[in-house]
């Protein structure tokens, strides 16, 4: 999958790592190392900010700790 700067992608975290979490965006799933506390589960929207040295940078739009989507502005690089 091709993603590009302004893409705004929806996915549900599957794993949480020590300073990684896998999250899950319909057809694929992406590791991203991430700078803030995840929850399994737990709903993210993320837009695509660009790219550093090679790596997607993502950032948390709204998040949902299973109650309704929260803003939240997180930066997470994949």
């Amino acid at each position: 999958m091709r993603l590009k700067t302004g893409d705004v992608l929806t996915g549900i975290v599957l794993e949480v790592k020590e300073k990684t979490a896998v999250i899950n965006f319909g057809n694929y799933a992406l590791e991203a190392k991430v700078l803030t506390d995840l929850e399994v589960e737990e709903k993210v929207r993320v837009e695509v900010k660009g790219t550093y040295k090679n790596t997607v940078v993502l950032k948390v739009l709204d998040r949902d700790i299973r109650k309704g989507i929260g803003k939240n502005s997180i930066d997470v690089r994949v």
